[in-house]
Formats: structure tokens, sequence, C-alpha cells
């Protein structure tokens, strides 16, 4: 098994948010450090790491970075970014490309452009009242499907769990995905990513999976589905392209057709175990099926 999947939950009420987010800082930059010696032309940065001293209305999160091998318009490196702000009453996701060139379109101020753009606030993000905190990672190195996830809980309903991280290759592109969830049951992944075909920046805004209508279904692999299909940074920013291409995530992940209560586990039959991440319907594959036995009996 080539995936790493740690419990970092605290059972008591003394959970401090500040104090979870550094932990996962610390894995995060040592599976970063491994990644970026795996992957040498897109390097990841941790821009901006949790502050452990933080209050209930201090921002808490992180700034990741992938600088890319490809170029801009302009002839500098293209860089994807994942804002994750998060206090005690709001959660913002923003994905995006650095933008080095002139302001165009619907450029933001701080000259990033955000295609999948923030998800918006969403009260009780990080409670100020102390819960008991259920908290998972999981990363893997395996070439060319390297990923790394954190996601987290504070209590049974699906309104108080989300995925502040997951950094994945898309199994298109080889490039990679940065993405995370909001706390709710009505948002799904924001995600970015550099288009192969296109050759501009994609985002996404939730999972491709099966109506939820038909019996409990596990789709793999989990494709990310693009909110406007795709996203012009250097002509018309948010200009959509129409065409139809999704993010695939590595073969460790799938989607579920149902939001899941927290952290609910599936084991269909074909052997293969898996666990929900988050309300929107990802699954982090614990266990595979078991090889199938070789030769005959005598």
């Amino acid at each position: 098994m080539s995936r790493t999947l740690l419990d970092i939950s605290r059972l008591g009420t003394a959970a401090s948010w500040p104090s979870i987010a550094s932990e996962v800082n610390g894995y995060l930059a040592s599976w970063i450090a491994a990644a970026n010696a795996q992957v040498s032309a897109h390097q990841l940065r941790i821009a901006s790491a949790p502050n452990p001293n933080a209050t209930a209305t201090d921002s808490c999160g992180w700034r990741i970075e992938a600088t890319l091998s490809q170029r801009t318009p302009g002839g500098a490196a293209a860089v994807l970014i994942l804002e994750v702000s998060i206090t005690g009453t709001s959660f913002l996701i923003r994905p995006g490309i650095g933008n080095t060139e002139p302001f165009v379109g619907s450029d933001s101020q701080m000259g990033w452009i955000f295609p999948s753009s923030e998800t918006g606030t969403s009260s009780g993000a990080w409670s100020t009242t102390p819960l008991p905190f259920t908290a998972q990672l999981g990363w893997s190195l395996a070439p060319g499907a390297e990923y790394f996830l954190f996601a987290y809980t504070q209590s049974r309903f699906t309104n108080r769990q989300a995925v502040p991280l997951l950094i994945a290759r898309d199994q298109v592109s080889g490039h990679w995905i940065l993405a995370a969830t909001p706390p709710s049951t009505t948002d799904g992944l924001r995600a970015v990513c550099w288009n192969r075909r296109s050759g501009q920046p994609s985002g996404s805004r939730t999972l491709l999976r099966e109506p939820n209508t038909s019996p409990v279904q596990i789709r793999r692999p989990a494709e990310l589905v693009l909110a406007t299909t795709d996203w012009s940074y250097y002509e018309t920013a948010n200009e959509p392209a129409q065409f139809w291409e999704p993010l695939i995530l590595p073969s460790d992940f799938a989607s579920l057709n149902l939001s899941s209560a927290a952290m609910s586990y599936y084991k269909p039959a074909d052997g293969n175990e898996w666990l929900a991440i988050g309300a929107h319907g990802l699954l982090l594959r614990t266990k595979d099926a078991p090889a199938p036995q070789g030769g005959t009996s005598p």
C-alpha cells in the first residue's frame, strides 16, 4: 500500500483549530518536499502557513502555490494558488492562477484570477465552542498519482465537515490540482488546475457522480466537474470555452452519489473499502481489493 492514512482526532472537548492546523502543516511540509523531488517540473510551496496563535477572529489557514513549467503569454511561469482562510465564523476558499500580466477582464485587484471564485462565508466553520474534533490525513507518493488530503468534522451533521486541503495530480495532464471544500452540503470542491488541451487554467465546483435518486453508487475515477467548463485568463477573464473535460483524481479517490454523514465507511462487493471525506461525496480508498489468486488447484 503506497498510501498513508493518519487519524489526528481530538475526542475531548479542548480541540484547538490552530493547533490542529499547525500539526497538519508539519505533515504537509514533509510531503511537499518529497513531492517536489519527484515532480521537478511543477513545484509546490507553502506561501502562507496557519498561525498557531490565532484567535477565533484571526484567519488561520493556508496559501499553497504550484509553480508550473507552463508560461503565461508574457513569458512568466504560471502559478496556481489555493487560499484557504478559516476563522471562527467564516471559511473562504480561493483557487486561482497567478497573473503578472496587466489587469484584464475580471481580474481581482490583488492581481489574481480565481476561476472557481470563492465559496462565500459559512457560519460555524471553526466552532468557538470546544467540541470533539475528528480529523483525517491521507497522502501518497505513488509516482504520477501523488496526493495530500486533510479533512475534518466537528459534529455528526454534514454542515460542519470540510476538506480544507486537497492537492493531487490530474491523471490527464499530470499537473497539480489544488482544491478544497467548504463545510456545507450544498457546495462542492473548489479547484484549479492547468488544462492540457486548452493551455489555460481550469476550475471546478463539484464532483461528477451518479444521480442521487439511484441506489448508492461509487464512481471511479473521481472526476471534478468544471463549473463553467474553462476560463481564459489573458483575453477576457472567466469567459467560458464550451467543451467538457473534467479533472481526474488518482485512483485512490472515488465519488459517491449521496452526501454522506460524517466519515461514513463503504465496503462494496469488489473488496475495496472507502472512507467518505467531507460532505460532498468524495471517497478515499482505505483498503485495496484482494489480489486475484493465480494458478489452478492440483
